[in-house]
């Protein structure tokens, strides 16, 4: 095989370029009209998650139940494909959580929780005791087991296709192939399934980075008095973009991994130093009253709709996760399929759901609980600083109430930078697997597209900012990702089909 001259793998134009152009009329339109435009946004985000909820929760339900089927079905056993594991099990763990989490788990991690208590579900009254007690409760609900259970199907099934069928391309319309015919696959209705994919990762992405970039200006204006502008952010996205290009550019081994190392360890210190100095018995008290929270309510918080309160907190909170979940989910079940060559099925569902709930429960349940602190205390008036300023001011000066807060704020700010790294290089990679040719899951993508990826999705963050475009877009990616499900149930269904016709 290593004989083999080596194959050409090209950009396909026809996934590239139309992707590239929605997304451009996407942001003109936007930025045309910006009022017209987020009401139109609105009300399809209203229709959405307030039309749909049911089917959003369903979904959620069927996949758990999958996940269970994986770990102890027939296929619990089964390698993908026969080679030895490409990376240590910790470098494997670290790497799935820093390619399924930016720096907006730094963002929510911190201020998610203040919301929870602003607007409290199931009509507790805001701010009370009972409105603190759900508060991180609710976030061990979003950022736990469920959701990320929730993909280990979709992981499994691009696992099968990449290791085990080793299909020669790594997109969703290759991988439905057994259930809708080559004709369709290769056609139109192929065509346009891998463009609707490929469209709303490069809109997940350039939110991801308008959530990153004021927190890390922010960061900047406390240490050293650079007011946030333009400019700053401009600048900031460059250094991102250059950064990620040199990860991207050694590929998965020297780059990726050594980034996502990096990032881990950052933020495995950064929880400690929070959990040290900033009240120990406090937050691992709040933590476990929380854990008891969720277990006695996750029923009601699974199906939870509010049809006869209509306060709406499911649907802007538990809905809006879900369809965020759904829209991320074929971008990081092709990388967490890419990173787990070698593996079991029963070893990629207990390690995904494993690591990554031990990872942002510690996230959440240290950061959160720490909010809540000071709340609890009075430290601080969050709602005056979110009002006054806004949000990202309002994280910073919840991190700058712990001890030495300019050493505290400068590792913040490293983390953030490099959280966004990492997210953002799992996306350009995948971005340029998916929109190759002749690209297996054994080849590295041409380093002139993966480099372009990254540039390009770094001048999208840049003039989302510049326009004063993200907020209605962030909706976007939430009302006009749903269809993804779709595709997502589809690459399941067609998995389970190919699988079983050819005695996996």
């Amino acid at each position: 095989m290593d004989a083999e001259p080596k194959k050409a793998i090209r950009i396909d134009t026809k996934i590239a370029i139309p992707s590239l152009a929605i997304v451009a009329i996407l942001i003109y339109f936007t930025v045309r009209d910006l009022d017209a435009a987020n009401q139109v946004i609105n009300q399809v985000f209203q229709y959405v998650t307030y039309k749909w909820a049911w089917a959003f929760e369903w979904y959620m339900v069927i996949m758990l139940g999958g996940y269970f089927w994986l770990l102890f079905g027939p296929y619990a056993n089964k390698k993908l494909g026969d080679e030895e594991p490409e990376f240590s099990t910790a470098s494997w763990i670290f790497m799935m959580f820093a390619s399924c989490t930016s720096a907006a788990v730094l963002f929510w991690g911190t201020i998610e929780v203040y919301y929870y208590i602003l607007t409290p579900p199931f009509g507790i009254e805001p701010f009370s005791q009972q409105a603190k007690e759900y508060g991180v409760a609710y976030s061990l609900f979003h950022w736990g087991p469920l959701p990320w259970a929730t993909y280990s199907l979709l992981s499994v099934a691009f696992g099968y296709f990449l290791y085990v069928k080793k299909v020669n391309v790594i997109r969703p319309s290759k991988t439905i192939e057994p259930l809708v015919g080559e004709k369709h696959s290769n056609g139109l209705f192929g065509t346009f399934v891998d463009n609707l994919y490929i469209v709303a990762l490069i809109l997940a992405m350039g939110t991801s980075l308008g959530l990153a970039t004021p927190l890390v200006t922010e960061c900047i204006e406390y240490l050293f008095g650079i007011e946030r502008s333009l400019e700053v952010d401009a600048t900031i996205i460059s250094f991102l973009i250059v950064f990620n290009a040199i990860c991207v550019a050694f590929g998965l081994q020297k780059g990726i991994r050594i980034a996502s190392d990096l990032r881990s360890y950052l933020s495995i210190f950064v929880l400690a130093w929070v959990l040290i100095v900033g009240g120990t018995t406090f937050i691992l008290n709040y933590f476990t009253d929380s854990f008891g929270v969720l277990l006695m309510n996750a029923g009601r918080m699974l199906f939870y709709t509010d049809a006869i309160g209509e306060s709406g907190f499911p649907q802007n909170w538990t809905v809006f996760y879900w369809a965020w979940w759904m829209i991320y989910g074929i971008q990081m079940c092709i990388f967490l399929a890419r990173i787990s060559k070698g593996r079991t099925v029963r070893e990629l569902c207990l390690g995904m759901v494993g690591g990554l709930t031990l990872t942002t429960w510690t996230l959440w349940g240290i950061l959160g609980s720490y909010t809540v602190e000071v709340m609890h205390k009075g430290l601080l008036d969050i709602s005056t600083i979110i009002s006054e300023n806004d949000v990202p001011r309002a994280i910073i000066e919840i991190w700058a109430t712990l001890p030495l807060s300019t050493f505290t704020i400068g590792v913040f700010l490293v983390l953030c930078f490099l959280a966004t790294i990492t997210l953002v290089n799992a996306c350009s990679y995948t971005l340029a697997m998916s929109t190759c040719k002749e690209a297996t899951g054994y080849d590295e993508p041409p380093l002139w597209i993966r480099l372009g990826w990254s540039l390009l999705v770094g001048i999208l963050g840049i003039t989302l900012l510049a326009l004063g475009g993200l907020k209605p877009l962030q909706t976007a990616i939430i009302a006009g990702g749903a269809p993804l499900a779709i595709v997502n149930i589809l690459v399941i269904w067609a998995f389970l089909k190919d699988a079983k016709k050819n005695r996996w």
